[in-house]
């Protein structure tokens, strides 16, 4: 009996251990396009970063929480006033994620992957 309890305990002490970790996600938002992006947005798992004043060539890095499945609602203004939208990627819970975010003056893409 005593080695009953023993493994229970065990066992939830495991499951409130687990359940309480939380994973990071990271991307780095690379803009190759032609113009500074005055703004962006970045919205997965309920959170939003915002990104601001991305100089052509350069890049800016965003955190988050993976707290459930989720992809990316990316929103790109320009300095000339041109926007883009896109949704992509994907995201789970029990994983560390890393994307490389790559904007061009017409497409927004996913070019790196990298999963802990």
């Amino acid at each position: 009996m005593k080695t009953l309890i023993i493994s229970i305990f065990t066992t939830f002490s495991i499951f409130v251990i687990a359940s309480c970790t939380t994973n990071k996600g990271s991307f780095l938002l690379i803009n190759n396009a032609k113009e500074t992006i005055l703004r962006s947005t970045v919205t997965i798992c309920g959170q939003t970063i915002e990104l601001k004043n991305i100089q052509p060539t350069k890049s800016a890095v965003g955190s988050y929480y993976v707290k459930s499945d989720s992809h990316y609602s990316i929103k790109v203004e320009f300095q000339s006033g041109k926007e883009l939208r896109k949704e992509l990627g994907y995201v789970t819970n029990g994983f560390d994620f890393h994307h490389e975010i790559l904007v061009t003056d017409i497409e927004i893409e996913i070019t790196n992957i990298n999963v802990e």
